[in-house]
């Protein structure tokens, strides 16, 4: 029996080419920095419904220390979930396939996991910056869940965190993605997790010094959600009795 990996690390692509040769650097960096702090880590590439393009790129010679799955899902969220279930890590990041980390996102992403367990929390790791360009020039920070700027009321105009986040196995089992349905204007598959975790007592903090880079393009399915106007599905924690004990420890 094979010991579990510290992490997997998921890259999913669908159409994506020579976009990700940044992409792919910048995770086999943090990769190398992960494992020199001495993590163990499995890299996998989930080709969901590939191109003959996005096929052919990813099935270069150079990217042959990667997994590649072959999914067919036609759902970002769906992909997500069957990887989840078909690996045994104790963690899981995602990083979409025209996205950057910054060298020390999975170390520092793991290392606060790692110390939340010996303070009894079971964490999910943020970048402290999520660096939004292409298409769009902001840089948001994502603070920690017990800041005193935290408001949970919050969630119910936007989301705090993001889908790039590393958080434990066990939380993409308790809280799978749900279906996208942006003709109908459900959406925000992250923003529903960031919540309906919370609500399951796991503790969101930031990773101090870390950075995800986020390509925001004209037809990126953050820009077509907000163009269609969708929204997050009516889930009970975001329930107007109830909204401002999310994140809260009892009384």
């Amino acid at each position: 029996m094979t010991t579990p990996h510290d992490l997997s690390i998921i890259v999913t692509a669908h159409n994506e080419t020579i976009v990700c040769g940044p992409t792919m650097a910048s995770a086999d960096a943090a990769i190398a920095c992960a494992r020199a702090a001495g993590f163990t880590v499995q890299p996998i590439i989930a080709l969901d419904s590939a191109t003959p393009e996005c096929h052919a790129y990813f099935h270069q010679s150079r990217f042959d220390h990667w997994d590649r799955w072959e999914i067919q899902q036609r759902d970002l969220g769906r992909t997500r979930n069957e990887v989840v279930q078909r690996v045994d890590s104790h963690n899981i990041a995602f990083l979409d396939s025209d996205d950057l980390f910054s060298e020390n996102w999975l170390r520092g992403g793991l290392e606060l996991v790692k110390a939340g367990q010996a303070r009894g929390e079971t964490v999910i790791a943020h970048p402290e910056l999520n660096w939004l360009f292409d298409g769009e020039a902001s840089v948001f920070v994502k603070i920690d869940q017990d800041d005193p700027l935290f408001c949970p009321e919050h969630f119910v105009f936007t989301n705090y965190y993001d889908s790039l986040c590393l958080s434990p196995r066990q939380a993409h089992l308790d809280c799978p993605y749900v279906h996208r349905d942006i003709p109908n204007g459900l959406s925000f598959q992250d923003w529903q997790y960031s919540v309906e975790t919370m609500d399951k007592g796991y503790m969101h903090r930031s990773a101090p010094d870390t950075i995800i880079f986020k390509r925001r393009r004209d037809n990126s399915l953050v820009t077509e959600s907000r163009g269609r106007k969708a929204i997050v599905r009516a889930i009970e924690p975001l329930a107007i009795d109830r909204v401002h004990q999310l994140g809260r420890s009892p009384e």
